[in-house]
């Protein structure tokens, strides 16, 4: 009737001496790793039954344990029970609710297997007690025993699609998240438990399964109450045990037939329900055509150890890299918290490292000494005297053109040329020559001595020679004149013109470089601080510091600027250097007119140079008095300016910088750093506090765990 029945799955293998005593120190070890809350962090290998409320879940697990499970329908599975089962002589354990997060209860000793079943429903009905339909909390039941499988397993609550009148709907997608989150841990045998007489295609749990285990390599599949299978529908459960559907199933399917609710009312113990179950497999007229390696509990229970051993072995390799993994992580977590601040010294050793880091990285950028990754930042500029050298730069060239003074030539743009004038003649290159004008053609066109058949046109190939415009000049001086003698320049008028209208302006660039030492003084410090990564508090208190003392260094700096400003504002210099500028300023355009004489000169193009060049002749006292001021004025500016772009950088070194920097780390190390400030600006948050807690313990599982383990 039926087709001849080969079991598909691998045969389970033979215990073997070894397998036993290694095996079980590997499953036991896991058991003390959990113990150690070490799952609580990493996934520890474990075997979780999973399946629908009505599907016999419980029956199954006792008929494995031998523990009766409360059948009030108040108490029925609400949290995960996890059962940790070795073989012993005697009887004996404990039972205990561990709290999801949270410190576990204390255990309660069992001496019977009663007690077990007493403790899990005084536990699930603390919980019904505390509210909690559904919990992420367990209950952990640890037993040995002359009649237990050494095995581990995991019981969840079953998955539902409707609640009672008075029951939380909620329950349902609680249900459905809990055991969701089972079977995504890969360390995770799922025993996924289903009805016989139903169509498992049609299951949750094995759909569930499917999702997170496609290839089913952690996933054994059991059929319970193969007695309500009809008749003649045999061969679709004979099909699953064989593994010729849903082949994607590695550890294939497993039927048992455990006591129903009447075999609970009658008070049915588990040995005669075992007893009961062999007999049924045995002489029913197709089950027993099936391999017993695939059918009823016992077996199923040698399976379940057998399957879990090796997942032990394989797995532990991998558990211990992870603790690897994960202490390195916790470590280096703990070691950026820094140490706890709990104590004076602890609080005064935290925030000195803090200063010691803003204080050097501040002394290296004021000092150019750009080592470290504060100064390989690539959004900000941290180089301070670097910038500050550039500030220097724009302040010297503002003070450079504020020393030029504009050489205003006399514009005679409607004069006409007349015979006998002497001009500058175009020679080729940048080279001009004075020479005679012979003949006039018109306005612009001449005729020379030298170019006495070619007409010269004016502005390209002839020019009046430059006379210097002192217009201004000649005011500036008549203004300031006192009741010295018009032959002799004074002194007096020299400095009020180079005072008003040159040195006076220096004090802008000098300003503005001011404020400029100012800005980046105070970035650069806020970049320094920012650096120690310390908390806001003592951020916000180095900052704070800092800017008091930049106000006080800036304050003492001001006046030392405004002495040097008062100095150059009255003219003096003993350098050598302003006399030569002024002997060459005032001879230079002489000279360059000698040189521009051709090889033919002629006495009136000489006379015509000198009335230009050298007061002779028909030029004023006023000019002649205007050209000289001129002179003396751009050579003196010549000097006094390298004096000045070279005393103003130094005063903001030394009475800015250096006393800024210098004050500020004696501020920060010992004025403001009392005890009492330290315990206001230093301390840690609730929420740090936790982490620090949450960290410590994790490390000592992590330690705990890998001391424990015995791997080569």
């Amino acid at each position: 009737m039926f087709r001849s029945f080969t079991a598909a799955s691998a045969p389970i293998p033979t215990e073997t001496p070894f397998v036993t005593s290694v095996g079980e120190s590997r499953r036991h070890l896991v058991d003390r790793l959990r113990a150690y809350h070490l799952d609580k962090y990493i996934a520890l290998p474990q075997i979780a039954v999973m399946g629908d409320t009505s599907s016999g879940k419980s029956s199954v697990l006792s008929a494995i344990s031998g523990i009766t499970f409360p059948s009030s329908s108040t108490l029925t599975t609400r949290c995960p029970t996890q059962l940790v089962l070795s073989q012993a002589p005697k009887l004996s354990g404990s039972a205990r609710l561990m709290r999801y997060n949270g410190t576990p209860e204390p255990p309660t000793a069992i001496a019977s297997m009663a007690d077990v079943t007493a403790a899990i429903a005084s536990l699930t009905q603390q919980l019904v007690d505390e509210g909690q339909s559904i919990s992420d909390d367990w209950i952990e039941i640890a037993l040995e025993g002359p009649a237990l499988p050494d095995l581990t397993l995991v019981d969840l609550p079953g998955l539902i699609r409707t609640v009672g009148d008075d029951e939380d709907v909620g329950m349902i997608a609680r249900v459905r998240a809990l055991v969701q989150r089972f079977l995504h841990q890969e360390r995770t045998i799922i025993l996924a438990v289903v009805l016989a007489n139903v169509d498992v295609h049609n299951t949750e749990i094995l759909h569930l399964s499917k999702e997170v285990d496609a290839d089913g390599t952690r996933t054994m599949s059991i059929l319970t109450k193969p007695d309500l299978v009809d008749v003649g529908s045999e061969q679709a459960v004979l099909d699953l045990l064989a593994n010729r559907t849903m082949k994607n199933r590695s550890h294939g399917y497993h039927m048992v037939k455990c006591r129903g609710q009447d075999a609970l009312n009658k008070g049915v113990s588990i040995e005669a329900a075992r007893n009961e179950e062999a007999t049924y497999f045995a002489t029913h007229s197709v089950w027993r055509s099936v391999d017993t390696h695939l059918l009823g509990t016992g077996r199923l229970a040698t399976k379940l150890s057998m399957l879990l051993l090796a997942f032990v072995e394989s797995e532990l390799p991998k558990v211990y890299a992870e603790i690897d993994t994960q202490t390195a992580d916790c470590q280096r977590e703990l070691a950026a918290m820094g140490p706890p601040l709990r104590t004076a010294g602890t609080r005064r050793q935290v925030y000195m490292e803090h200063v010691r880091i803003a204080k050097q990285h501040l002394d290296d950028a004021a000092h150019g000494q750009y080592k470290g990754d504060f100064f390989r930042d690539g959004t900000d500029d941290n180089r301070l005297r670097a910038q500050l050298r550039r500030l220097e730069g724009d302040f010297q060239e503002a003070i450079d053109s504020l020393s030029t003074i504009d050489v205003n030539v006399v514009d005679m743009p409607k004069r006409e040329p007349l015979v006998g004038d002497y001009v500058e003649v175009h020679e080729g290159d940048d080279e001009w020559q004075v020479q005679k004008v012979t003949k006039v053609g018109s306005k612009s066109r001449v005729l020379t001595a030298a170019h006495s058949h070619a007409w010269l046109e004016r502005g390209s190939e002839w020019r009046f020679m430059t006379v210097l415009d002192t217009t201004e000049l000649k005011q500036l001086m008549l203004d300031s004149r006192g009741d010295e003698l018009s032959l002799f320049l004074s002194y007096t008028t020299f400095a009020n013109v180079t005072e008003q209208h040159y040195l006076s302006a220096w004090e802008a660039p000098m300003q503005t470089l001011f404020e400029g030492y100012k800005a980046l003084l105070a970035e650069v410090t806020r970049r320094a601080i920012i650096s120690t990564q310390a908390p806001t508090g003592v951020q916000q208190h180095l900052e704070r510091i800092a800017n008091q003392v930049l106000t006080t260094c800036a304050d003492a700096t001001k006046p030392a600027l405004d002495k040097i400003m008062h100095k150059e504002k009255r003219p003096y210099t003993q350098n050598d250097a302003m006399y030569r500028d002024f002997t060459t300023l005032r001879y230079q355009p002489l000279m360059q007119g000698l040189d521009a004489l051709s090889a033919n000169v002629s006495m009136g193009a000489v006379k015509a140079l000198l009335q230009m060049h050298a007061s002779v002749g028909s030029v004023s006292n006023e000019d002649a008095q205007a050209t000289d001021l001129h002179h003396a004025i751009s050579a003196y500016l010549h000097v006094a300016k390298k004096r000045f772009t070279d005393l103003v950088p130094m005063e903001l070194n030394s009475t800015l910088v250096e006393s800024y920097v210098m004050q500020l780390a004696r501020r920060w190390e010992t004025m403001d750093a009392t005890d009492e400030i330290l315990e206001r600006i230093l301390f840690e948050s609730d929420a740090d506090a936790l982490r620090r807690d949450e960290l410590g313990n994790k490390l000592e599982a992590l330690r705990r765990a890998k001391d424990d383990i015995d791997m080569p």
